[in-house]
């Protein structure tokens, strides 16, 4: 009987260092998995290899500056002065009001955006940039939203990001309105690259996060164009 009692308690634990085992192996390749099940698409690959040759030919570069302003020389910041001015001169949006999400559905992300007039925000979803035009208008969209603050399967992260590839569909949807926006850049700047931020006269969405992993050594930055741009449907 005790030979027996033995025999399985050994089995047991055997199990338990197996499972444990492969939740190490398989958890960081979660993500990666599911992406590349979802990408398994012929006609988006080849319309992705198109519009990655496009960009690389058309894609107008933003010379990045070096700037000193915002706590520990982060991009983020944003100074009092900021948002007054912001607010003298422009009207409010209030992005939460119109039920505003982020959807990429190639890196399995989908959230809420946030209003706020600082960082604080990232704590509840991602945060529109308020001195950044609101999606679907001229100009660069800016989303910010933190890399590790929840973990897959939770979708409403960027932990993924860096799995958007040239040709993905970012997704706006609101309560009325829905805005489609195909990438067609990604690039890695430095943390007090404010260059990023600049208004353009096209439209665009500029989504911005930690890189590498686990760090907020740089940022990692995805920029989308408006579908009508480029007249896709």
């Amino acid at each position: 009987m005790k030979k027996a009692i033995l025999k399985i308690t050994a089995l047991l634990l055997l199990l338990l260092v197996i499972l444990g085992s492969s939740f190490f192996v398989i958890y960081p390749n979660y993500s990666t998995l599911k992406i590349k099940l979802n990408q398994l698409d012929s006609t988006q690959i080849a319309n992705n290899t198109a519009l990655n040759i496009f960009s690389k030919i058309s894609y107008p570069k933003i010379e990045a500056t070096s700037s000193e302003q915002g706590k520990e020389g982060t991009l983020e910041y944003l100074s009092k002065e900021q948002i007054q001015e912001h607010r003298q001169n422009q009207e409010i949006v209030k992005l939460e009001e119109k039920d505003t999400t982020l959807k990429i559905k190639a890196a399995d992300i989908e959230g809420w955006i946030v209003d706020g007039d600082d960082a604080n925000a990232l704590e509840r979803g991602f945060w529109f940039y308020p001195l950044s035009p609101p999606p679907g208008e001229r100009g660069n969209t800016v989303i910010i939203g933190h890399r590790f603050l929840h973990l897959p399967p939770r979708r409403d992260t960027f932990f993924n990001l860096d799995k958007v590839k040239i040709g993905d569909e970012i997704i706006i949807q609101q309560k009325d309105n829905e805005y489609n926006y195909t990438v067609i850049n990604i690039r890695v700047v430095n943390k007090n690259d404010t260059s990023i931020l600049s208004d353009t006269s096209d439209y665009r969405i500029t989504l911005i996060t930690c890189t590498p992993l686990w760090t907020a050594e740089k940022r990692l930055v995805i920029t989308g164009k408006m579908d009508k741009v480029y007249g896709i449907i």
